[in-house]
């Protein structure tokens, strides 16, 4: 109970703490929480730091438990180490969700608490905790791949989009609960995909507008180089990336990655490769049909979010077929979200 009380504290720093990981921790004293904290913005004080700041009478540490999702931080970086303020502090244990991968830390900061005296345990809801750092951990993972999400919604009748439309028609086919849903995504991931057509039909801004955190960079498949750049995402101060396969360059805020376009799998090979470089680790997919079927041919996982909405087109573009397993779906107003696991 304590431990997922910790998870969710540590996601109120979605979207603020990238790319450090979103860590929550709680201090029980008697069966009673009397500090709570999480990391709250990248370069700020750590969960520990702002739990035990939290707790008024400071003379219960000594008796008290901190229960933590991610292994206390052993070295200086933006912050002294956390291990250092544990210590200190008079706490004679932490349990402890999951080890932190990185090779800074990965057990130094356990094993330093325990050379104190201070009792520790580890592994407590540890997939859960995992899970929520994903990105965070599959950096520090020999095999590194990109942390693949796509989203798209289709008509009652299974369209995505028309092949031409109106000036001034409604492009969108989800309501507004589901786009703030949508804003909440890109708040979480560090970069979010579309295709040429997508840019030129609907030339999005492809920022957060609708929920707290930041923007993510943005991404853009342009081969042949032939969007403008008076495009409405060149204007929002936004980094953004084209993929091509002509040059690799940098101007302003707008980086040029030459990407290997023979197949699509060396395509998106290449730009899992290219965007790791980058420092990116998660990847929001919000392209056209195209885009998303031709990486349905590779074999990266990916989780999909497929918004479907009461609308009826009854011609148009067709929507992808669903890859994977579903596991889960909920309502947001009149629109259903389903996620599948591929």
């Amino acid at each position: 109970m304590y431990m997922a009380r910790c998870l969710s504290l540590a996601q109120l720093g979605s979207g603020h703490v990238a790319p450090n990981p979103k860590v929550g921790a709680l201090i029980v004293y008697k069966d009673t929480i009397i500090g709570e904290g999480y990391h709250q913005k990248y370069g700020g004080p750590h969960a520990e730091v702002n739990a035990i700041a939290s707790v008024k009478v400071k003379e219960q540490l000594k008796d008290s438990t901190l229960y933590i999702n991610l292994e206390p931080c052993c070295h200086w970086g933006k912050t002294p180490p956390c291990t250092e303020l544990i210590i200190a502090s008079g706490i004679k244990k932490v349990k402890i969700g999951s080890l932190d991968p990185n090779p800074l830390v990965a057990g130094k900061g356990r094993d330093q608490l325990i050379n104190s005296g201070i009792s520790i345990s580890t592994g407590l809801l540890e997939p859960e905790c995992k899970s929520l750092n994903a990105s965070f951990f599959e950096q520090f993972d020999s095999a590194k791949t990109l942390n693949f999400c796509i989203k798209w919604a289709e008509s009652l009748d299974g369209f995505m989009g028309l092949e031409t439309y109106e000036p001034n028609e409604n492009k969108e086919l989800s309501n507004g609960l589901v786009k703030r849903f949508v804003h909440k995504l890109r708040s979480q991931t560090d970069a979010i995909l579309i295709g040429t057509n997508t840019a030129l039909t609907d030339n999005p801004l492809l920022n957060n507008r609708y929920w707290f955190g930041s923007s993510p960079t943005a991404v853009i498949v342009n081969k042949t180089l032939k969007i403008p750049l008076t495009l409405a995402v060149f204007n929002t101060g936004q980094k953004v990336i084209i993929l091509n396969d002509t040059k690799e360059e940098t101007i302003g805020n707008v980086v040029y990655l030459k990407i290997d376009f023979s197949t699509n799998k060396t395509f998106w090979n290449s730009t899992n490769t290219a965007l790791l470089g980058l420092g990116i680790r998660s990847l929001l997919i919000e392209g056209g049909r195209h885009t998303i079927e031709s990486f349905f041919e590779t074999k990266f996982s990916c989780l999909i979010y497929k918004i479907m909405t009461p609308t009826k087109w009854r011609n148009g573009i067709l929507a992808p077929k669903t890859k994977g397993n579903r596991t889960n779906y909920f309502h947001l107003g009149d629109n259903r979200i389903e996620l599948y696991c591929v």
